[in-house]
């Protein structure tokens, strides 16, 4: 993520050794006592140095070198300490810790024991909790991160802080594995706590910085590249589990061919129709488009693209003839999605002139039960979160016209605020597609690494589409001309590590904005990648 200013570093004082005085007092209650010059210690089973305990510590300095060899304490702590590995879910090993050689990053820093994913996924937090929270489940190998949380919540009526400390300083989990503030924060020169995903690049050892120059990345990009249904996120609906439909391996007929949507509201002609009629009537339209949700937070894959086919709805609001004034259209699930207030409402002239479809296909193929069989709801440039599935009802509405006067104002039309920022979250926003962060790639030293993503802004073109590998000190650009906005810039990088070690990729974005000025985006993409 972006760094903060100025240079940072741990506090040795101050809370960490209120901390450290109070593990030695509860230990003390019943360990042994040691004696150090007059004063008393509990014994906290501190590794023996070997230096002598008597006399002045200058006078024995001859003894030094019989018991203290810098190298050999280094590389024992090194072995001792090295980062934990794993193998992820989609079979991938995976090192979130760079190996800086000599254990500083587990034995000062306790890095292999911060942040959200140290101890769970987010979508295993999210199942464990006390009540139901709706899922997202990625289908690319990106990890889901804090990022996702932090753009949902910034609108939600319950903040994400207050419900990730009560739960966790409540937790006996968390007190059993000794968990504290600086499990999930980083404390800043000021004394400021930071969230430690957003900063712990930057004061983490062992990354390998390589300039643009010496980087020399091969990089391409295309806007047509089509995702497989098996790397499509799913997001559930709001029914019980038991009524969702989540394997697409089989597909029942029946239902497609008596699913009937109502055309409802402000229109001169209701009416219902199974989609066979609508088919019959209004034909088949296919048209590539992303799908890409409001709530992607920085660096994670809830966004795929496919070439979907469908119902017109242009020619099918020309039939219904909305009356005059009607100027909102909301399409609702069979789950009742969002059916109060402007939430999930879209401007009608949005809706009309965007090549929206009812559909019914993807790729080819049925549209597939994850994806919301037998129809969904698709607008180009706005967001995945009015993609409706199950499509049951379309209802055209008037509203005062002053609601709907800045479209940004709309779920799934705007964007969202990072409330520890007070800037807009994820937008425009990237991310590596074919491996998690923190990856190991074995057998890669000297040898191109090849790594692909995405780079999109819902309504905005992106414009370029930066890459550094020393920590932003550097970049090298790829400049993206005549965007589609309706589809992702799917980007493709090479680089060719000459060493083995730990290296992080920096992936700046920049949209263009309607009034034809330049949206960064706040926070950079950052991912880890370990070469063997």
């Amino acid at each position: 993520m972006k760094k903060s200013k100025g240079l940072r570093r741990l506090l040795t004082g101050g809370l960490a050794g209120a901390t450290l005085a109070l593990t030695l007092g509860a230990v003390g209650m019943s360990g042994a006592i040691a004696e150090t010059g007059g004063a008393t210690y509990p014994d906290v089973g501190l590794p023996a140095s070997g230096y002598p305990k008597s006399g002045t510590m200058k006078e024995n300095l001859p003894h030094l070198s019989e018991v203290y060899e810098h190298a050999d304490k280094d590389a024992a702590n090194g072995e001792a300490n090295a980062p934990r590995t794993y193998v992820d879910r989609n079979g991938f090993t995976v090192q979130p810790t760079p190996d800086d050689g000599i254990g500083w990053n587990v034995s000062y820093l306790d890095a292999d024991q911060r942040g959200c994913t140290a101890c769970h996924s987010l979508e295993d937090a999210l199942m464990s909790l006390p009540t139901y929270h709706r899922l997202i489940f990625m289908g690319y190998p990106t990890e889901q991160t804090l990022a996702n949380c932090i753009v949902c919540h910034s609108w939600s009526p319950t903040p994400l802080k207050d419900m990730i400390h009560s739960l966790h300083m409540s937790s006996p989990v968390f007190t059993a594995m000794n968990g504290n503030c600086q499990s999930c924060h980083y404390i800043n020169d000021e004394g400021g706590f930071e969230r430690w995903d957003y900063v712990k690049y930057d004061v983490l050892h062992g990354i390998t910085d390589v300039s643009a120059e010496d980087a020399n990345l091969t990089i391409s990009y295309d806007q047509d590249t089509l995702s497989e249904t098996d790397q499509m996120f799913y997001k559930t609906i709001c029914t019980e589990p038991n009524e969702w439909l989540t394997d697409d391996s089989v597909i029942d007929d029946s239902l497609y061919e008596n699913w009937t949507i109502e055309f409802t509201g402000d229109i001169a002609n209701p009416c219902s129709m199974t989609l066979p009629e609508l088919v019959e009537k209004f034909g088949v339209t296919s048209e590539v488009m992303k799908a890409n949700c409001v709530v992607n937070g920085v660096g994670n894959a809830t966004i795929f693209q496919a070439e979907v086919a469908g119902i017109d709805f242009a020619a099918l609001v020309d039939y219904l003839q909305p009356k005059k004034g009607c100027n909102v259209v909301r399409p609702i699930g069979d789950d009742g999605y969002h059916t109060s207030g402007l939430g999930n409402a879209i401007p009608l002239d949005l809706a009309y002139e965007s090549d929206s479809l009812i559909v019914t296909q993807m790729n080819g193929e049925i549209l597939p039960n994850t994806q919301g069989y037998p129809a969904a709801f698709w607008v180009k440039g706005i967001s995945a979160a009015d993609y409706i599935k199950r499509l049951a009802t379309i209802n055209f509405e008037t509203v005062d016209p002053e609601a709907i006067a800045d479209p940004t104002k709309l779920v799934g039309v705007g964007q969202f605020i990072d409330p520890a920022s007070g800037v807009e979250a994820s937008k425009p926003n990237s991310a590596v597609l074919n491996y998690p962060s923190g990856v190991v790639l074995e057998d890669q030293v000297g040898k191109p690494v090849h790594l692909e993503g995405y780079a999109d802004a819902w309504d905005e073109p992106i414009t370029k589409v930066e890459f550094s590998l020393d920590h932003g000190k550097t970049w090298t650009e790829m400049k993206v001309k005549n965007c589609d906005v309706s589809r992702w810039v799917y980007w493709q990088l090479d680089f060719t590590p000459e060493a083995a070690g730990s290296y992080l990729l920096e992936i700046r974005t920049t949209s263009q904005t309607a009034k034809k000025t330049d949206r960064v985006c706040y926070f950079n993409t950052e991912f880890l990648f370990n070469v063997r």
